[in-house]
């Protein structure tokens, strides 16, 4: 049983380099404190070395958000996450879409390329998050990597939604030491509200 136990603890390190590598654990957008939840972390409270931000260079993006939502409409979105150095080697992101008064999850995301992202769903307010899998982090890219995946709106109800989303720019050294982490947290990366109905108020 001892030798059982001990060789338990000497694959837990490569156990938790492999959960990274294959996607982040859910609730690692910059989330704020809101609706009765905690805030959530982003990915330097893992990946260590450098601060958020820590640098100009790197750039988190999203592409594909409406200024206005119609609820049911599918609408493709990419995330890009560049940054110029050549010891950039490795690429991964999370991202969540939240209503922006509840902080509970909105809409439904779909997974349109299943080699590169997967769909994790999350254990507080009901939030679902998209991020690299194992074959998307692009190992051994250089420049940075995009992503894409498909998003149903909501009901109109559910008001304004807000994206929170970070991205890893990793140095490919096999250890959570020296990436880069960038995210707007605790701004949302975009903000999508819904369509007006357009029904004209009938006249007296």
């Amino acid at each position: 049983m001892k030798r059982i136990w001990l060789a338990a603890l000497a694959l837990l390190p490569a156990l938790a380099a492999l959960a990274s590598s294959t996607g982040p654990q859910p609730g690692t957008t910059g989330v704020p404190k809101g609706g009765g939840f905690a805030a959530e972390p982003v990915c330097t409270s893992c990946h260590t070395g450098f601060p958020l931000n820590s640098d100009g260079r790197g750039k988190l993006t999203l592409s594909g958000v409406p200024e206005r939502y119609v609820a049911g409409q599918r609408y493709t979105l990419t995330v890009e996450l560049r940054h110029p150095d050549e010891e950039r080697r490795r690429w991964g992101f999370q991202l969540t879409a939240v209503s922006a008064s509840k902080w509970t999850g909105a809409g439904q995301f779909v997974i349109t390329d299943t080699p590169n992202t997967e769909l994790i769903h999350g254990t507080v307010a009901g939030r679902a998050y998209v991020s690299h899998s194992y074959y998307g982090t692009g190992v051994g890219e250089a420049g940075g990597r995009q992503w894409s995946f498909d998003w149903i709106a909501p009901a109109a109800s559910t008001g304004r939604i807000a994206f929170f989303a970070a991205g890893n720019a990793s140095n490919l050294d096999g250890s959570k030491e020296g990436d880069r982490i960038y995210s707007p947290s605790p701004n949302p990366i975009a903000v999508t509200s819904p369509a007006k109905s357009g029904k004209r108020k009938k006249t007296p």
